[in-house]
């Protein structure tokens, strides 16, 4: 035999053992068994519908050399059964576990059901069409047969069956090898529920299809539960639970289980999520809604409040008669009552929106507590209560936390416990609770003897605009705003707010919270407010509220400062081009051109490093950020009193950013070397800058580079390397600026330049 032969012998082999795979393949169908169980009326009907399923899978093809499967020319392929099953669930129950084992179990049960009912879908329309079955009876009887073909079950109809294409169709079937139910007893796992989901997915997919019309399928019973028989009911939705409950008065023999059953319906999961989405969509909107009013009608309100009470403290320093001092006391009291709704309502917008933050700054509670009692001291004093302060050895430390949300709750608490205390103490102590290394809890109690509270009440006083009796309101009025905002508050910061009490005898808050440990010193806030004198110094205040205008233009006068007013942003700038002043108050919400705007202006336009300090009547979450990226220096909240607008202009002095040290270093101090260093700077700086600007905007690294390592040289003799160095060297290593470095640049030497045009000879010669 020549080697030609042989080659074509193996060939024909090869053929063979090919062809004889297929033949097992085909012969694992059993064409002498029926693949469904029906009722003798259905019979001839599912005989031919087994006829066409097997000529269907009569051609089957596998080559593992190709990695494919195919079926009459379709691509199939083989899933492990337990994968789409029992390990399947399992997944979910433990990537859900947060939600509970039922829910769980629902989010794996839509998915299951979806895509399987989508397959169903797709299956009975793929198999019609190459089988050209036009009738849907023959449509929908090849489904059971497809069914058991590929694995998934074999089906038993029962005899109350009437698959009718119209809103009485009725399925009634048993699953006896159920590949779901399968997986779990073959693991020797019993389930709380029905698990046969792909398979009721599948079926009333398919049928669907084939009727077109809505169907779903329920599982009643399973296998996997301990139960005799996988059975399931499909019908038309709306129909399902009457079909359930029939099911059971008449199969006594056949209990069902009296849980609500799960009725699924095909992407009702993405439904809900649409229908979440909308209702998410209308709920932000609304609460986007809700903060505009609160912020605008806050603004509308702290603006004339600012005035009334501005002008109250501007009287309170004339000389009045007693009834005129009672007058304004009213006026004062009745003020400082109204900002304090307006501050409960804005907390509350804040919380709801989820807008507070706290800060983590050092925190010395025996100075806070002392304040406290120090702005209570006038309340107790005229109550001739006894008032007592009492804090743990142990808390005389430093601590880390939000020292202002601190004061907020329990100002809130004391300043209550004094409201409502006629006669006796009220006694407040901080203890030390829990301490490890890292961390500290502090339990402080406020206890007083005044009128008490209800047990049936002591809830109640901590819910919104709720206080513990009616005639509490009318006697000692507020809103019941301040406990809940207290609680609310502590509970985001980790701790909590109790109470214990009785009617006429006292109560005692109990407020937890938790403290970081602090090495840093805790910053000590002086208990009288620094006075800081103008000493004519100039001051621009930009505002187009005239009142508040002429009463801040009235206490910084009173200070000893210069006033010029400006009530726009263009007004403002046109002044500044031509003047000098030494700070800027500068209010938000001035028509046109607003407070941010104009201030950029300033910054990039006039290259002015003057303080600028913003005062707006909006009280928002991240406002004072916002002023601050805008390059303003300090943030004033109206109404404001007369001492904390000093505070502020205090504390917005800057510091030099120009060091002539190096300079009289090298030179021995020679005041005419370094006047005329200065001069030649204060000249070339400003066409470095523009030409640096040029270079960028033209992607012309070379002359990127040459600039700023001109530029790094000349800062360095004015002590600006400290400032922009690194700045400028990147700009030579990089030939490109990253965002912000060329604004830093900019706004650092635009400082400098006025630095620089302010000495005067006697100046120079004494500058460090």
């Amino acid at each position: 035999m020549c080697a030609a032969d042989i080659k074509t012998l193996q060939d024909r082999i090869r053929q063979l053992e090919l062809e004889n795979a297929a033949l097992k393949g085909a012969g694992l169908l059993h064409p002498d068994k029926a693949a469904v169980s029906v009722p003798e009326p259905f019979a001839p009907i599912f005989r031919k519908a087994e006829q066409n399923v097997r000529a269907y899978f009569a051609d089957f093809k596998r080559d593992p050399s190709k990695g494919t499967i195919e079926i009459n020319q379709e691509r199939y392929v083989l899933v492990r059964a337990s994968a789409l099953s029992k390990d399947f669930l399992e997944t979910i129950l433990h990537l859900y576990s947060d939600r509970g084992e039922m829910e769980a179990l629902g989010i794996g049960r839509n998915f299951l059901y979806d895509i399987a009912h989508a397959i169903g879908i797709n299956d009975a329309r793929a198999f019609q069409v190459r089988m050209q079955l036009p009738d849907p009876l023959a449509r929908l009887s090849a489904g059971p047969v497809h069914f058991a073909y590929t694995g998934w079950a074999f089906v038993d109809i029962l005899a109350e069956s009437h698959p009718s294409p119209d809103d009485d169709y009725l399925l009634v079937y048993h699953h006896p090898f159920s590949f779901e139910a399968d997986a779990w007893v073959r693991a020797g796992v019993q389930t709380k529920a029905p698990v046969c989901i792909m398979s009721a997915g599948y079926s009333s997919g398919w049928c669907s299809e084939s009727f077109g019309i809505p169907l779903t399928a329920v599982e009643i019973s399973c296998r996997a539960r301990g139960d005799e028989h996988c059975t399931f009911i499909m019908s038309p939705p709306h129909k399902i639970e009457g079909h359930i409950k029939h099911f059971a008065k008449t199969h006594r023999n056949h209990p069902v289980r009296k849980i609500k059953p799960e009725i699924p319906t095909f992407f009702e999961r993405k439904t809900v999520e649409e229908e979440m989405k909308k209702a998410r969509v209308l709920a932000e909107e609304s609460s986007k809604a809700k903060s505009d009013f609160v912020a605008n009608m806050s603004h509308e309100l702290r603006t004339p409040l600012s005035a009334i009470l501005g002008y109250t403290d501007l009287l309170r320093k004339t000389k009045l008669n007693g009834m005129q001092q009672e007058y304004l006391n009213a006026i004062h009291t009745s003020g400082s009552n109204l900002l304090s709704t307006i501050n409960d309502i804005m907390d509350l917008s804040k919380l709801d929106a989820r807008k507070i933050s706290f800060e983590s700054v050092p925190v010395y509670l025996p100075e806070m507590l002392q304040s406290i009692e120090l702005m209570l001291a006038s309340r107790v004093q005229a109550k001739k209560l006894r008032y007592v302060t009492e804090v743990d050895k142990a808390l005389h430390q430093p601590l880390k936390g939000d020292g202002m949300r601190l004061n907020q709750i329990l100002l809130n608490i004391i300043g209550n416990a004094v409201k409502f205390t006629e006669k006796g103490s009220v006694t407040v102590r901080a203890e030390l609770e829990e301490e490890n290394d890292e961390r500290v809890q502090v339990l402080f109690r406020i206890r007083d003897t005044g009128i008490g509270i209800p047990p049936d009440k002591q809830q109640a006083v901590f819910e919104r605009f709720t206080q513990a009796d009616s005639a509490i309101t009318r006697q000692y009025g507020g809103t019941g705003l301040g406990l809940a905002i207290a609680r609310e508050l502590a509970e985001l910061q980790g701790g909590s707010i109790s109470l214990t009490s009785k009617a006429n005898g006292g109560a005692e808050f109990q407020v937890r919270l938790p403290f970081l440990k602090s090495e840093a010193p805790a910053q000590t806030h002086p208990l009288q407010t620094p006075t800081y004198e103008g000493k004519g110094q100039r001051v621009l205040v930009v505002e187009d509220n005239l009142l508040n205008r002429q009463m801040t233009r009235e206490m910084l006068l009173n200070n000893g400062f210069k006033v010029s007013v400006a009530d726009t942003g263009p007004k403002a700038i046109a002044w500044l081009s031509r003047n000098k002043a030494d700070f800027i108050l500068m209010d938000l919400q001035i028509p046109g051109m607003d407070g941010y705007q104009t201030t950029q202006h300033i910054r990039r336009q006039l290259h002015l490093p003057t303080p600028v300090i913003a005062i707006t009547a909006h009280a928002f979450n991240g406002e004072k950020e916002k002023c601050i990226d805008a390059g303003m220096n300090d943030y004033l909240s109206k109404p404001f009193r007369e001492s904390e607008l000093l505070q502020a202009i205090a504390g917005s002095r800057a510091p030099r950013v120009t060091d002539l040290a190096f300079l009289r270093e090298q030179t021995r101090n020679n005041t005419a070397f370094i006047t005329s260093m200065v001069r030649g700077f204060l000249k070339q700086a400003p066409k470095d800058i523009r030409a640096l600007e040029k270079a960028l905007a033209d992607n012309d690294g070379d002359n990127v580079y040459r600039i700023a390592h001109t530029m790094r040289s000349s800062v360095g003799f004015f002590g600006l390397g400290k400032h922009i160095g690194d700045d400028l060297l990147a700009l030579e290593k990089n030939r490109k600026a990253e965002p912000g470095q060329l604004e830093k640049i900019r706004r650092m030497l635009g400082t400098a330049l006025q630095e620089l045009k302010q000495l005067t000879p006697s100046a120079l010669s004494s500058a460090t």
